[in-house]
């Protein structure tokens, strides 16, 4: 097996992690504008808030939201890279500079996604909850960091190994 069918297969298995991901986040985007809706109206016809929406909404909903969506995005083209430094070096240098760059990147992202990973362990051996109308467990507030910022450093890793992939473009679209 050729080491471009090899990644073509980690990138098609990657790819339905990101999508089954993307799905969650939108589910969470849903939930987030009917909950808020719903908090509204029932404020305004029944003056009776959703206590638990706000928090619920914040803490779980909008961050499940951002971070699942995170790799997706980056795959489908939903980034921004300043390519001024790197169209001004010599062409044979461009993709070992971007693919450094993609390196550098998936290691930030996976120490964040390292990180975020410890805290909810810590949050969740601990119990540890934020008390309201409703106590909270803070640790599922938390798994969405890991989640996301793995998916999103395997995604950099996989376009900085990618034999074939193009990592600039040479006209603007």
């Amino acid at each position: 097996m050729t080491y471009a069918r090899i990644h073509g297969a980690f990138d098609a298995l990657l790819a339905r992690g990101e999508a089954a991901a993307a799905v969650l986040a939108g589910c969470g985007a849903l939930a987030a504008m009917l909950l808020v809706s719903a908090d509204a109206v029932i404020r305004h016809l029944f003056a009776q808030p959703l206590t638990f929406q706000l928090y619920f909404t914040e803490h779980y909903l909008l961050v499940s939201m951002a971070l699942l969506a995170l790799p997706w995005g980056f795959r489908t083209g939903g980034f921004i890279r300043i390519e001024g430094f790197a169209m001004a070096v010599p062409l044979s240098l461009r993709g070992p500079l971007l693919r450094t760059g993609l390196l550098a990147g998936a290691g930030y992202i996976g120490y964040l996604g390292w990180l975020g990973l410890g805290k909810f362990q810590e949050a969740l051996a601990g119990h540890e909850v934020d008390m309201g109308v409703i106590d909270w467990p803070i640790a599922w507030s938390w798994i969405w960091v890991p989640l996301g910022c793995g998916l999103l450093a395997l995604r950099l890793t996989l376009a900085a190994s990618a034999p074939t992939a193009p990592l600039f473009r040479t006209t603007h679209d």
